[in-house]
């Protein structure tokens, strides 16, 4: 996401349990909650076996490489991130007073969007690897053992080879091992260096002042935010009074333009990069050669190319999971807005399920594991 990523850390090590239905108007397509011994448990990194991380490893790859009969052209892996990087059309984004906000993005669909969308990508790499077991693990950013346990050479790899354009060479992801063939449209790569067909990651680069992970302290935070989202329901809602802009991590944003068909966000000079958008810049990285800005896989629009993007992003839900049991609160806007962020619409893509359906963990079959 060129110019707009705000990393994000999650260092709270209490379990990740909501309860079902609290303060959330139910659904006809809402699941009824199932028995604890049924639901899926997303686990820290850290505590993955070694048969669990070579089972999720063998899954991805094996999605890389399975064509999708629905998206001719596409494997099963490259659909996911073709929906992620269409999320920022502008045909799939609504003007607001002057302001695109995106249909996954910088509004109050961030967090429901996100959670669908991981639950698709887990739904799908069992259907792949036909292992019913398979569940997302989480990346605690705020904890250096669930890093080093997300970057070593058995999992996702580690950092770029600066000899080498900063292409990851270890791992099962290495350059040779992983090609990526979706890319970000031309006009929001404009001055720009073109993208890598391979993994590129530049850890904690963002040019001459560099980026850290979150903190515990920064997650704590953002929990204590009363209120779901507030108006304008985009990337300048206030940070005291909107959790959903807290978690994504946008801060002092200049309005949304529509360019060429895509919607470009971006933030006013100096202004901090942190929480979910922080760790897509870290990851990634963001640096200049040759007088153009450079960029790593993670801080594309085409993010989910590097397979870190569904880790980082299950931490995020799992965060979201921990305000929904301490603030019980319900998702806004519940009517008002345009259609798709609405508490009762559904979201593009699926248009399948409500809005409200999403709010709640083990109403949804899975759980996070205690830290």
């Amino acid at each position: 996401m060129p110019r707009r990523r705000v990393a994000f850390i999650t260092g709270i090590t209490a379990a990740a349990v909501v309860l079902a239905g609290v303060a959330v108007p139910v659904a006809s397509s809402v699941r009824s909650g199932a028995a604890s011994s049924a639901l899926t448990v997303r686990k820290d990194v850290k505590d993955l076996t070694a048969a669990e991380k070579r089972a999720f490893i063998g899954a991805i790859k094996k999605a890389k490489r399975t064509a999708d009969p629905d998206h001719p052209g596409l494997s099963r892996y490259d659909v996911f991130v073709n929906w992620h990087r269409d999320a920022f059309r502008c045909k799939n984004a609504w003007l607001q007073d002057g302001n695109y906000a995106g249909a996954a993005h910088n509004s109050p669909t961030f967090l429901p969007w996100h959670r669908q969308y991981l639950h698709e990508f887990e739904q799908m790499l069992r259907a792949v690897s036909g292992d019913s077991s398979i569940a997302l693990p989480h990346w605690d950013w705020t904890d250096p053992a669930s890093t080093a346990a997300v970057f070593a050479a058995d999992f996702m790899g580690g950092d770029g080879d600066p000899t080498q354009e900063h292409a990851v060479t270890d791992g099962p992801f290495r350059k040779g091992e992983w090609k990526i063939t979706i890319q970000d449209p031309a006009p929001t790569l404009a001055g720009l260096t073109p993208p890598k067909p391979y993994l590129v990651r530049n850890f904690g680069s963002f040019f001459d002042q560099g980026i850290a992970l979150p903190t515990k302290a920064e997650v704590a935070e953002s929990i204590s935010v009363h209120r779901y989202d507030h108006q304008p329901f985009d990337a300048s809602s206030p940070e005291t009074k909107s959790f959903r802009n807290t978690l994504e991590g946008w801060r002092d944003a200049t309005p949304g333009e529509c360019n060429d068909g895509w919607v470009d966000v971006s933030e006013q000079d100096g202004a901090p990069h942190v929480m979910h958008n922080a760790v897509h810049i870290y990851t990634g990285g963001l640096w200049k050669e040759d007088g153009k800005v450079t960029m790593g896989t993670m801080a594309y629009n085409t993010s989910p190319n590097d397979p870190v993007f569904f880790i980082h992003h299950a931490n995020i839900d799992r965060i979201f999971a921990l305000w929904e049991n301490a603030q019980r609160q319900h998702y806004r806007p519940q009517v008002g807005a345009e259609f798709g962020w609405n508490g009762a619409d559904t979201m593009w893509p699926w248009r399948d399920r409500t809005i409200n359906s999403w709010f709640g963990t083990l109403r949804n079959g899975y759980r996070y594991a205690a830290g």
